[in-house]
């Protein structure tokens, strides 16, 4: 689902950028879905000149935690199933433009300003509006989230890569239910009831 989610946002950035940049749909894309640095080497994982978007949090949205755990089946019977969890996924897109020239760096800052354009002018996709979502993923609503300083230097240094100009978005409400039967029950369908006289 998470993979899902991501990889859908990737591709509708993807076309974007392609019809900003005036770049021929399906040619080498500019954003990719990736790690921020390389495990192996220490390095940064996202190609030069490209953009990453990478999962750094996943959070449980528990504001909207869904309480209701009967579900009526077809069969009209009763099937209890644990509560669905909806989560919130913290993505950062990065741009990894070496700083060879100005002319790179500023290209890289105009790729970050398109894609904050492109979420400013589209935030919430439903496979009505956009038919390549899944059907299970529902709704995503994408948020500019706002960070400090000191956050900011926190997160770098755990990724033990240099700094890159980058914009965090959280996306919320992706749902997990696993529909694993916990109990059935039929209906009731007919009351009883005996009266005494005394």
């Amino acid at each position: 689902m998470i993979d899902k989610a991501l990889r859908f946002l990737t591709t509708e950035l993807n076309t974007y950028l392609d019809l900003q940049n005036g770049v021929a749909a399906g040619g080498d894309p500019i954003i990719l879905l990736t790690n921020v640095s390389d495990n192996v080497s220490g390095g940064v994982a996202i190609p030069l000149n490209k953009l990453g978007v990478s999962l750094i949090n996943i959070e449980e949205e528990k504001v909207f935690k869904e309480q209701q755990t009967n579900f009526k089946n077809a069969d009209g019977e009763f099937e209890q199933y644990n509560p669905e969890i909806k989560l919130n996924l913290y993505m950062l897109v990065c741009a990894n433009f070496e700083n060879e020239n100005d002319d790179k760096y500023e290209q890289g800052l105009k790729q970050l300003s398109r894609v904050i354009s492109f979420f400013q002018g589209k935030n919430v996709f439903t496979p009505d509006n956009s038919p390549a979502l899944d059907t299970v993923l529902k709704k995503l609503i994408v948020e500019l989230y706002s960070y400090s300083f000191e956050q900011q230097y926190n997160f770098w240094t755990v990724l033990g890569v240099k700094y890159m100009p980058s914009v965090l978005y959280k996306v919320r409400l992706v749902a997990f239910q696993e529909k694993r039967l916990l109990n059935q029950n039929s209906p009731i369908t007919a009351f009883e009831l005996q009266l005494s006289n005394k």
